[in-house]
């Protein structure tokens, strides 16, 4: 069977700590008589997964202390890889690299989490590139926006040798805002600092999708899809002192691929002609219930986008 372009993979957004095995699922069910119990087992998670149509995961770095329940990151990987499925990567943030004196901590941070994804087997490390806009990181100044550059630069090269591709992970609270996301990206070394797409960041942000896409097709090596009814927010929303993505109210900013309002058939189009192949991820925060987003997007990308770009 030929390669497929596109390998999903599903972000592994479950907030419950794994165990590697339950030796009798009825009884462990009778402790709280709730669903519970089906969030509790990697064995669980991962049937998920691959029952929806999955072909891999894309882990937390917060999830080192759930994988050492196996013993190790190879022992967690071997696991992974015994149900036909792989680990696409893992995200994380930059922290506050603006700040000349900042960079050496944050770039050892951010080593350990190349680290783990080198040792599962992962490809991708996608990173936002800094702290929240609205926490007193925002604006860069021009001195930030050359740390931000450096910065970028060290930890992507450290993931280049380590057979890792970092990629900036905009989102649209961080403190690369819309005026300076295109001029830090385009002054970044090609070489090592990569882009991941989140489709609904960069759309929040103000950018066209599609465009944004077809402009910077050769620095994406990697998505994160999921959609949004909220594209082009103004500054005032985005740069909200607290974290604007998480709402006391409820509201949701994100939505599965298919429920908000972007051009995921034009984005698939540009992909096939960009030659686009690797993973792609399913990214469901603010999902309050991630089985059924996993089954909904399954049968979205089944349905409707594969039929554009096996």
């Amino acid at each position: 069977m030929a390669e497929k372009n596109i390998k999903y993979s599903f972000m592994n957004h479950w907030k419950t700590l794994p165990y590697k095995e339950i030796p009798n699922f009825r009884d462990f069910y009778y402790e709280d008589k709730t669903n519970y119990a089906y969030y509790q087992s990697w064995e669980q998670i991962l049937n998920y997964t691959l029952g929806c149509g999955f072909e891999g995961i894309e882990i937390w770095p917060m999830a080192a202390p759930y994988i050492e329940t196996f013993g190790s990151l190879k022992d967690f990987k071997d696991y992974v890889n015994s149900k036909g499925l792989g680990i696409s990567g893992s995200f994380c943030g930059m922290g506050p690299g603006h700040i000349k004196e900042n960079i050496p901590a944050c770039v050892e941070s951010v080593k350990k989490t190349v680290d783990l994804v080198a040792a599962v087997g992962g490809r991708h490390l996608n990173i936002c590139p800094g702290v929240n806009y609205g926490e007193g990181g925002g604006p860069l100044t021009e001195d930030g926006i050359r740390n931000t550059i450096d910065c970028l630069n060290e930890m992507g090269r450290y993931a280049e040798d380590h057979g890792v591709l970092m990629g900036i992970h905009n989102e649209f609270f961080c403190i690369m805002n819309k005026d300076n996301h295109k001029r830090i990206i385009e002054a970044t070394d090609p070489k090592y600092v990569h882009y991941c797409l989140d489709t609904a960041q960069v759309s929040i942000i103000g950018e066209d999708l599609c465009t944004f896409y077809d402009d910077y097709h050769d620095r994406i090596v990697t998505f994160h899809l999921k959609d949004t009814a909220s594209p082009k927010m103004p500054d005032e929303v985005r740069y909200a002192a607290s974290n604007p993505e998480i709402q006391d109210d409820g509201w949701r900013w994100f939505w599965e691929p298919g429920l908000g309002v972007l051009d995921f058939p034009g984005l698939f189009k540009l992909m096939k002609k960009h030659g686009f192949k690797g993973w792609a991820t399913v990214e469901t925060d603010g999902s309050p219930d991630l089985l059924a987003s996993m089954a909904h997007s399954s049968y979205y990308i089944h349905t409707v986008l594969d039929k554009i770009y096996r």
